[in-house]
């Protein structure tokens, strides 16, 4: 199988919705990528978008993080088409957005998991990722289904992976 992963470009934002939906969402992060606060990788396989992640450099919005681990970048929305997970898609993307931090300079980066998205877990400690030890943290965001938005409040498990330093 090959799939391709890229920086996704305003052009995108069509063929992220088709496949993916969440038209605000990817709206979003192509407007924030454009001023510097991310990057939007996304994973093509023959042309259609089959996956994405987003690397935001933004504070975060949950304060405990701010405090604890203020400057580390986190990567937001991992996403795999239901067909083609388990495939190796969601770690060519974690990994690309791993090097795209180091080449911004990070030392670590961070993530979210809900507690019940096992199978994200296991995907991102087989990676080398490890929950903190400042304990659960409570987040929300917008969710859209049918057109209609809404805020999904929740708690998540942080995990934290130091990335390798590059040879100077």
């Amino acid at each position: 199988m090959d799939v391709g992963i890229r920086v996704a470009e305003p052009g995108d934002l069509g063929a992220l919705t088709a496949s993916m939906g969440q038209r605000p969402f990817f709206a979003d992060r192509l407007a924030r990528q454009a001023r510097g606060g991310g990057v939007l990788l996304v994973a093509a396989l023959a042309g259609a978008v089959v996956g994405d992640v987003y690397l935001s450099w933004e504070p975060p919005g949950e304060p405990e993080l701010g405090r604890h681990l203020p400057g580390v970048p986190s990567l937001v929305h991992l996403e795999v088409a239901p067909h083609l997970r388990g495939r190796g898609i969601g770690t060519s993307l974690v990994q690309r957005a791993e090097g795209e931090a180091v080449r911004h300079g990070a030392v670590r980066v961070l993530l979210g998991v809900e507690g019940a998205n096992r199978g994200a877990r296991r995907l991102y400690e087989r990676l080398g990722y490890v929950e903190w030890e400042h304990g659960i943290v409570p987040t929300c965001w917008m969710v859209e289904r049918g057109g209609r938005h809404r805020l999904h409040r929740t708690s998540v498990h942080v995990l934290v992976k130091e990335l390798p330093v590059p040879p100077r």
